[in-house]
């Protein structure tokens, strides 16, 4: 009996044993990319494993030379091999590409709990080229030509111009903001952002988009336009403006055959899946310019100058022409021309002490802005509206303007005098009695005389009941508008849940339409565009950060099948694909595109809520 308990106590002695040293293993830092070349606007993953432990938060990235960092999440593993348990976890991080070179990253210390890890160094070659050199094809399928540009900022890079760097306060200045991207796919580009203290912008319009060389190399160009005027002189820096987007980076891979189950599921059919293209948000910042405001010239300034700068025509007319003292005039007032409408204000009407004045109603139109005013005239002795002037300052000439027009003939005549009140005798007798107001008071029937039935009872008429049943039903039914609209108006999810099928209908018919014309890049980007404005209308998410992996990880929790959730990826994937190569894509796949748009909507409205 000793002999047993000793034997389990050295038995108990030995498990502890095994188990302290298992847990004493050593933690091991060990860094990893998943492709050594890459190419200038693409992006590799870098790996940060520690082995034999699951509790590291991620590493401070430090700033890498030709690289910009951002990062994407731990994963952790766990594996146990002939009865040995290894655990280990991993942070990853996206480098994208900045310039040509040959870089070494690391070694990377890291300390934590009161010890440093030292990891080992990897080393990384970016080319030139899109695409590194094994899978270098065009949009063609052909051998992209090497770039000269070795800079992402030479690729893509923002420009701010004006048309003029000094004017006066109020003078219109148009502007350009200048987008330039060679060989790079960049998408959701969103409108410019300028600082602009000491000057009024107008909104940006629908951009241009256009081809230009610029020191031998071919550039995109999407060029955004407005004007902006100063509203303080001095000497001002415009800008810098910035611009979001997001840039479109491929995934590098590891090219090895397969070994097994494991790789099976590592291997490139499901890396397709899931997409080799990722969004990589970018800040583009351009440099600012120098703008000079100058004041109004005093030689010959009118002396009721109002500010209004530019080049203008002027037409006004007025009627009635004949009137009575206390009836309406119209004056309508037209302004044409090029220049700031914003300073344009109404002429002063000169002698306003002849008329009962009325604040105008206006209206401005592109190059035009029109005034109506009222004028009560108060004397009979009336016999024009004055002359009407208006003067602005006109930069081209640099000189003050006036225009003219007026005066306008009427004829004003004194009022009628008032007739008395007539009280009348309803019964046909005739007047009873004629009052005049301010002088007397008014008569008051003494008795209503003899009552009698007319007719049948109102409510027993058919008609009568069915005008009011009628009057019932159409303020039901506009209770009933009104709570919807209440509703859309403050529940912002279920308008855009209620507003989401016929958005996705009209989206279909547009990709249908653009199919009939076989324009396969915008037919691409309707079915993208309904497909990120579905969803986030569906699930109330930002339309425009849907993205591959937010549906994954969105639909997954829906219990989607992995049929469907399979379309949703091909289509985003053949989407971005078809930025880039879209003579890849045939009308037979362009019609497997809308049934499969069809399909994946059609499923998601019956049967997700």
């Amino acid at each position: 009996m000793r002999t047993i308990r000793l034997s389990l106590l050295l038995s108990f002695v030995l498990a502890v044993s095994c188990v302290t040293c298992a847990f004493a293993k050593t933690v091991n830092f060990e860094l990893t990319v998943d492709a050594n070349t890459v190419g200038v606007g693409n992006a590799i993953q870098l790996n940060l494993t520690f082995n034999n432990t699951q509790n590291m938060p991620p590493l401070e990235f430090p700033e890498i030379e030709g690289f910009r960092a951002r990062y994407l999440g731990p994963s952790t593993r766990m594996s146990i091999v002939n009865s040995q348990v290894s655990s280990s976890i991993t942070h990853a991080y996206t480098l994208l590409a900045l310039k040509t070179g040959s870089y070494a990253i690391g070694p990377l210390k890291f300390d934590y709990n009161g010890d440093t890890y030292v990891s080992n160094p990897v080393s990384i070659a970016v080319t030139a080229q899109r695409n590194p050199p094994a899978q270098n094809q065009g949009p063609s399928g052909s051998p992209e030509a090497s770039s000269p540009l070795g800079d992402i900022n030479d690729r893509v890079f923002l420009v701010i111009q004006a048309e003029k760097n000094r004017g006066t306060i109020n003078e219109l200045i148009p502007i350009s903001i200048k987008l330039y991207v060679n060989r790079l796919g960049i998408r959701d580009i969103e409108y410019p952002q300028i600082p602009h203290e000491g000057f009024s912008i107008g909104t940006f319009g629908q951009p241009r988009q256009y081809q230009e060389t610029l020191a031998g190399v071919a550039y995109e160009v999407i060029e955004f336009n407005a004007v902006v005027f100063g509203t303080r002189t001095g000497e001002f820096r415009l800008g810098p403006a910035t611009i979001n987007c997001n840039l479109i980076v491929r995934k590098q891979s590891r090219r090895r055959p397969p070994s097994g189950f494991e790789d099976f599921f590592d291997s490139d059919i499901f890396e397709d899946f899931f997409g080799r293209y990722e969004n990589y948000p970018l800040t583009l910042k351009s440099t600012d310019i120098p703008l000079t405001i100058l004041d109004f010239p005093e030689e010959n300034k009118p002396k009721d100058f109002s500010g209004a700068v530019g080049s203008f025509t002027f037409d006004a007319d007025a009627g009635p022409r004949e009137v009575k003292v206390g009836d309406p005039i119209t004056l309508k007032i037209t302004i044409k021309g090029e220049g700031n409408f914003n300073t344009v204000t109404i002429p002063r009407l000169r002698a306003e002490e002849n008329f009962k004045v009325y604040e105008p109603q206006i209206k401005q139109e592109e190059n035009q802005k029109s005034f109506e005013q009222i004028l009560i005239p108060l004397r009979d002795e009336l016999r024009e509206v004055p002359e009407i002037s208006f003067d602005f300052f006109n930069p081209k000439t640099g000189k003050y303007e006036i225009v003219r027009q007026g005066p306008f003939p009427i004829k004003v005549t004194q009022s009628a005098i008032q007739e008395p009140l007539r009280i009348i005798d309803p019964r046909g007798g005739g007047i009873l009695q004629e009052e005049k107001l301010g002088r007397d008071i008014i008569f008051i029937k003494a008795s209503p005389g003899d009552l009698r039935r007319r007719g049948a009872y109102l409510y027993a008429n058919p008609f009568f009941l069915a005008i009011h049943l009628i009057a019932l039903l159409v303020w039901i039914g506009a209770m009933i508008a009104h709570r919807i609209r209440t509703r859309l108006k403050n529940d912002t999810r279920y308008a855009r849940l209620l507003h989401a099928p016929a958005k996705a209908k009209a989206g279909i018919r547009r990709a249908q339409d653009l199919l009939a014309q076989e324009k396969t890049k915008e037919f691409y980007d309707a079915v993208f565009g309904t497909l990120q404005e579905y969803l986030g209308d569906k699930f109330h998410l930002s339309s425009h950060g849907i993205t591959t992996d937010i549906v994954d990880q969105l639909l997954v929790q829906k219990g989607i099948p992995a049929e469907i959730l399979q379309q949703f990826r091909r289509l985003f994937r053949d989407c971005d694909m078809a930025r880039y190569a879209p003579a890849e894509f045939g009308k037979e796949n362009m019609e497997q595109a809308l049934q499969a748009l069809r399909e994946v909507i059609d499923y998601v409205q019956r049967n997700i809520r």
